[in-house]
């Protein structure tokens, strides 16, 4: 079965219930006045490991999922370098104590995620993968080491939970 999904502009306040989004705020006041002018921030955090940042490489895909993911170790930021933009999902956090607990299929959303922005998921905030727009697609990932070194192999029950939605989402641009 199919469910189609519009895909949104990603703003903070729609974002906000999923993470932090780092963007241009025109007719802010910047909170740092000298070079370099700091004009937005937003918080990351680890636990139980290190941190690091990964480069990562994406090919288009068709513009579907059935599954989705979520940590509940870290927050984890998303930067795009090139190719952008690209389409991000999300879904509400769940009860972390329940592995097998999924986001209701109508919690799901989808937003565009453009070349001046960043952001950070919330802890247990499920998410899709990244769908660029374009043919070649390139991010930097602030997360934890040992996620990372679990989602080569992925575990399934660490901090990486991936799970499947039991139906399938095209995303409508």
């Amino acid at each position: 079965m199919s469910r189609l999904l519009k895909v949104e502009t990603l703003t903070k306040e729609a974002f906000s219930p999923f993470g932090y989004l780092l963007c241009p705020n025109p007719g802010i006041p910047p909170f740092k006045n000298t070079p370099p002018v700091f004009t937005d921030r937003m918080p990351f955090e680890v636990d139980e490991g290190q941190s690091e940042f990964v480069y990562a490489l994406l090919d288009r895909k068709e513009f579907t999922f059935s599954n989705l993911e979520r940590h509940l170790k870290m927050t984890q930021g998303f930067f795009m370098m090139t190719g952008g933009p690209a389409i991000i999902t999300v879904a509400p956090a769940t009860d972390p104590h329940a592995p097998e607990s999924l986001p209701p299929l109508d919690s799901v959303r989808a937003f565009l995620w453009e070349r001046d922005m960043c952001f950070v998921l919330h802890r247990g905030v499920w998410h899709g993968r990244i769908l660029p727009l374009e043919p070649k697609f390139a991010y930097i990932l602030a997360t934890r080491k040992e996620t990372s070194d679990e989602s080569i192999a992925p575990l399934y029950d660490g901090d990486v939970q991936i799970r499947e939605l039991g139906e399938t989402f095209e995303l409508q641009l």
